[in-house]
């Protein structure tokens, strides 16, 4: 099955989502997030970075990209 890779911005901008997407799908599990302005990529566990994303997307203040565990 082929697959591409996806990328999107939340918190306006200020992270980068890159996921992969088979094709057909509506979602593929997530690579990377990308702080835009450090120029500093998370990288982990599917799981980690959905909970990571999730975080970001309700957080209002800037975070420092970190994966707990």
């Amino acid at each position: 099955m082929a697959q591409r890779i996806e990328s999107w911005f939340i918190c306006d901008g200020k992270f980068r989502v890159h996921a992969t997407n088979a094709v057909g799908r509506r979602s593929g599990p997530i690579i990377e997030i990308e702080d835009v302005d450090l120029g500093e990529r998370v990288h982990g566990t599917a799981r980690r970075l959905e909970r990571l994303l999730q975080s970001l997307r309700h957080s209002k203040t800037r975070r420092k990209l970190t994966l707990s565990r």
